[in-house]
């Protein structure tokens, strides 16, 4: 007898247990390396992003890049002031996008790096990487939120100044050479030629840096800001002032990535200080 309310008993349990088990498989949904889950609570969604960012980042040849950028539900306006170096306004304008994630937009046809992660009230300006800057400048890095009571008109002087800027094109340009590792170019008075390079349309250049001719190909991906030299080659003359010259070839060796703003042109190599910077010839 007791065999048989124990044999009873085992069976109910095992039932139980399969229709748990059933319920379990019923109410959820098998996860794979495919699945993407969506965060109903990020910034796209929940925040009221659209308005008027102002901040003042660093610079490495200036006292800051003060920057402002204006977001509507699928545009942006953005204007940058180098401090202590300029008054003049450079002006973009375009359409920007979201990540998959819902927490970072890109600015389309802005110079690289130019994503940021949207906050409460403030924009935090990413690294070419796309990651959040550390370390003891984390803080100026970021954009916050401001009132902006009517619009503000650019003055005509600055507004036509923006304008020629946006004309320039940098695989149809000419560049005059500054600074190479941030040291100052002086220049060679029994030179007759400027040192820099050109960029031409079929994806060529040319550069003189004081004593022989170099040239080779260079590809563009705009939308990152990456830039890669290839096939460099030069003359053979021999010069008594060669380091220069050297110098920037190293530079078209390692530079992988660019800033360019129409007026200057600083050519990089990952997160390192700038290794060359040039100035547009008119």
């Amino acid at each position: 007898m007791k065999k048989s309310f124990l044999s009873l008993a085992i069976i109910a349990s095992t039932l139980t247990s399969c229709k748990n088990d059933s319920k379990k498989q019923e109410g959820t949904i098998p996860m794979d390396s495919t699945t993407v889950q969506i965060d109903h609570h990020n910034a796209k969604i929940s925040l009221d992003y659209i308005g008027t960012y102002k901040g003042s980042l660093p610079c490495a040849d200036c006292e800051a890049i003060e920057t402002t950028i204006s977001l509507t539900e699928d545009s942006y306006v953005k204007e940058i002031v180098y401090k202590g170096k300029s008054k003049e306004v450079f002006k973009e304008t375009g359409t920007y996008t979201w990540n998959e994630a819902g927490n970072t937009i890109t600015l389309s046809g802005s110079a690289a790096p130019n994503q940021y992660f949207v906050g409460e009230n403030v924009l935090f300006h990413l690294d070419v990487d796309e990651k959040r800057i550390e370390g003891d400048l984390a803080s100026k890095y970021k954009l916050s939120r401001i009132e902006i009571s009517e619009p503000i008109a650019p003055a005509q002087k600055e507004e036509t100044k923006t304008k020629e800027v946006t004309k320039v094109e940098l695989k149809n340009s000419k560049w005059s050479l500054l600074k190479l590792y941030g040291k100052t170019i002086e220049k060679n008075k029994d030179s007759k030629r400027e040192f820099g390079i050109t960029f031409n349309p079929d994806g060529r250049f040319s550069a003189f840096a004081g004593c022989n001719n170099m040239m080779g190909s260079y590809k563009l991906k705009e939308e990152v800001s990456r830039i890669e030299f290839s096939k460099v080659a030069s003359t053979m003359m021999a010069c008594e002032d060669m380091v220069t010259e050297q110098e920037l070839a190293k530079v078209l060796e390692m530079a992988d990535n660019y800033n360019f703003d129409g007026k200057t042109l600083k050519l990089n190599k990952a997160r390192m200080a700038t290794l060359a910077e040039f100035e547009i010839i008119k």
